[in-house]
Parts: structure tokens; sequence; C-alpha cells
């Protein structure tokens, strides 16, 4: 289920802080960017939508990895032969999770379109719900906030369509940019503790 942009900023604009939840639990990325602009006419406060939307965000991701936790075996056996997926290669994934879970999640988050999948096949391999929710959190805070700055700054061109693509790619760009870094450094940092206490994580 989608909306387009001329139902969600009438939305907003009626409905301000009621609406941000439910569009953004399903359609994030615009959402956050059309908040951003509307924040930026002084319709919305930025900081209550930061944090509506990074609760909506989060919430839709624990969706996901619910429905692909427990209607794993149903979901595979009805549906998995349309994309490919069987109980052998689902056990595959599940080994995969299990050394680059959180690398995947971030990927998720980056490659929007690919988000619900990943999370689904999150709860689907039964990664460990902590490490789930772990990764989303530290994936989640930065893309909504930059998001948010985007359509704060450079919504007021969101009527044109192609600028408007442009902005949420350069957005993403940036989204990506920042979660890696920000991932690489706590890879950095824990390996440096492991090996303070002589251990190694390969």
């Amino acid at each position: 289920m989608t909306f387009s942009l001329e139902q969600i900023i009438p939305w907003l604009e009626h409905y301000k802080y009621f609406a941000i939840f439910p569009l953004a639990f399903i359609e994030g990325p615009i959402t956050t960017i059309i908040a951003g602009f509307l924040s930026s006419l002084g319709y919305l406060s930025f900081p209550i939508s930061y944090i509506i939307i990074v609760i909506a965000d989060l919430s839709s991701d624990v969706g996901y990895y619910a429905l692909g936790r427990w209607g794993r075996k149903k979901l595979i056996e009805k549906y998995g032969h349309y994309v490919g997926i069987t109980m052998s290669r689902m056990e595959k994934l599940e080994s995969h999770f299990q050394n680059h879970g959180g690398k995947m999640l971030i990927f998720g988050k980056i490659a929007d379109p690919l988000s619900s999948t990943v999370q689904t096949i999150a709860g689907a391999t039964k990664m460990p719900f902590s490490e789930f929710l772990y990764y989303n959190i530290i994936s989640t805070f930065p893309k909504s906030l930059i998001l948010l700055t985007a359509g704060f700054y450079f919504g007021e061109a969101i009527h044109q369509v192609n600028l408007y693509r442009q902005i949420v790619g350069i957005a993403a760009s940036i989204v990506g940019i920042v979660i890696l870094f920000t991932y690489f450094i706590y890879r950095r940092k824990k390996q440096k503790e492991l090996e303070k206490y002589g251990k190694s994580e390969f």
C-alpha cells in the first residue's frame, strides 16, 4: 500500500501529528521529507515530528520481523517458491544472518525498497530480537534525522518530481555514508576491546 504526495501533504497539514505515525509506518521516507518541509513552514514541530517518525519506523520494522518470525513456516511453504525461497535455503540464510545479520539490516535501511524484505527475513531466520532492534535503532536515528533535515531545507521544491527524486537520492546517499561510517567505527572499537582482553572476533 502506497500513498501519493497529493494525499500525504493535505493529511499532514490537517491532522498533523495524528497522521505522522500511520503515514510514516507505511511510507516512511516520503512522509519524513514532507514532515521536514511542513516543519520549515511552521505547521509541525521538528523535534516532535522526529520522535514520532523514529517510533513509527521502528514499529514497522518490528511488524515485519514478527511476520517473518511467527509466519515463517507458513510463509515459506505457501509463498516461498514464488521468490525462490525453500526451507533448505532458509537454513542457509539463518547461518548467513548469524555472521552478517547486522550488515544486512543496515544495508536494508540504506536501500529502502529492500528494507521490509530484510526485516522479514531477519524474523524468519530467528535473529535475536535484541540484536535486530539494536541495528535498526542505530540505523533509524540518523536516517530519519537526515531525511527530515533534507525536507526542512529543500522541501519547497517537493512538487517538482525530478528534483524531489534528486533530494531523496542525495539524502539516501548521505544516510548510507553516515550509517556505514558509524558502523565501522563501532566495529573497530569493539575489535580493539576484544584484542585488549586477548580475544579475537574472528
